[in-house]
């Protein structure tokens, strides 16, 4: 029992710690704009080219993690992260930074579908979406950590060092992972099952996977317009200065941190193992945020700001843990890292595509208001495509 803890310790250390770096970087990304003479969209960039690597790589990184193990896999992903940013901190030009944070993003790609499988291969299926939940929080945290971390850092000795810094702390943390961590004796006549002609094809013709995972790409959107637009928003249309609309994005994070284990645990216990039912929660929930911050303006204070943020990061970033797990459920043991790739890989998309999206329809209609108003709107495809996925209770 103990060492399941300290394994599940060790996987919440990696996924903390691999987005320290690179969630950091947008922190830090006006240093970098006037080192290497940027614009501001080339310097608003740096993420959306990021999470291309899991756009391409996370349904092969769960064929990975399936084929090879969790341990390997786990390490590897750590390693490709860790040397993208360590050259990244050498980039002399925007295409050269660009193409190596997008290596680094593989790298992401590949260590998050190896994660999740890490997490519940020790775990019963009655506590899975607790565990992954606690191991999905590595994102919001480190993104908090990062946002800390990263300008202190850059101010004191150059941006260029402070990704480097980042870089140091995942080899430091892959080297751990590569000491304790070990796939679970059970999973070996599992792996040789996932190589077996079908498995993965298999994975590929499974309506409800493909359903879950269309459905989390509109989720996965909106989080990241919020993630993405929230500060400047606050600064442009509520009147609110930079530290000022920074900490409600920090307090969003705060809220993601929050939802992340409660889902988990409402998915495991309150719904006895079913995870659609906390999934549309989350959804409703971060709709309704989005048509309420539609309607905040100049006047809005404190007493309204603080409870959005923090809400709207509970349900609109909480969410993801149950739905790796749905994703891992529905496919089975053998396939679980293909199928929550699969679902990445989607998801990411969403990631890559929602923010340019929503600033071309602000700039369209000359404000925030009715793309605020049609982000909720567009969530209802999401329910809509989670209604009619098929799931059994796990126990």
């Amino acid at each position: 029992m103990s060492q399941r803890w300290a394994i599940l310790a060790v996987i919440m250390l990696a996924q903390t710690v691999a987005n320290i770096g690179p969630l950091g970087i947008p922190a830090i990304a006006s240093l970098i704009r006037d080192d290497l003479e940027l614009t501001l969209t080339q310097a608003g960039s740096f993420l959306s080219v990021y999470y291309l690597g899991p756009v391409a790589m996370s349904f092969f990184a769960g064929m990975l993690a399936d084929r090879w193990g969790t341990a390997k896999t786990l390490v590897l992903g750590q390693a490709l992260i860790a040397g993208g940013l360590l050259a990244a901190s050498a980039a002399g030009s925007y295409g050269v930074l660009l193409a190596l944070l997008g290596l680094a993003g593989v790298g992401y790609g590949t260590l998050n579908p190896a994660s999740t499988t890490a997490a519940m291969s020790w775990f019963p299926p009655r506590q899975r979406a607790t565990v992954v939940g606690l191991k999905q929080v590595g994102l919001p945290f480190g993104g908090m950590l990062g946002a800390a971390l990263m300008p202190a850092l850059a101010l004191r000795l150059g941006w260029r060092w402070a990704i480097a810094a980042g870089a140091l702390m995942i080899v430091v943390c892959a080297v751990l992972s590569a000491s304790v961590y070990r796939d679970p004796p059970a999973e070996a006549p599992l792996r040789r099952a996932a190589g077996e002609r079908g498995a993965v094809a298999a994975v590929l013709r499974s309506r409800d996977l493909w359903l879950v995972a269309s459905a989390t790409l509109v989720f996965a959107a909106m989080q990241t317009v919020w993630m993405a637009f929230l500060a400047l928003y606050l600064q442009g249309v509520v009147g609110l200065a930079l530290l000022a609309a920074s900490r409600y994005l920090a307090l969003a994070q705060a809220g993601g941190v929050l939802g992340r284990v409660a889902f988990g645990v409402l998915s495991d216990r309150t719904f006895g193992g079913r995870r659609r039912a906390p999934l549309v929660i989350a959804g409703c929930g971060s709709a309704l945020c989005s048509l309420a911050i539609a309607f905040t303006g100049p006047a809005a204070g404190a007493w309204l700001l603080t409870p959005l943020a923090l809400v709207f990061g509970f349900f609109g970033i909480g969410w993801n843990g149950v739905q790796h797990t749905l994703m891992a459920e529905i496919a089975g043991p053998r396939s679980a890292g293909t199928a929550v790739g699969l679902g990445l890989a989607i998801s990411s998309l969403g990631v890559t595509l929602g923010p340019p999206v929503f600033g071309a329809c602000v700039t369209a209609a000359g404000g925030y208001r009715g793309p605020w108003i049609g982000l909720s709107l567009v969530m209802l495809v999401g329910l809509g495509l989670l209604a009619v996925v098929r799931e059994r209770p796990r126990f």
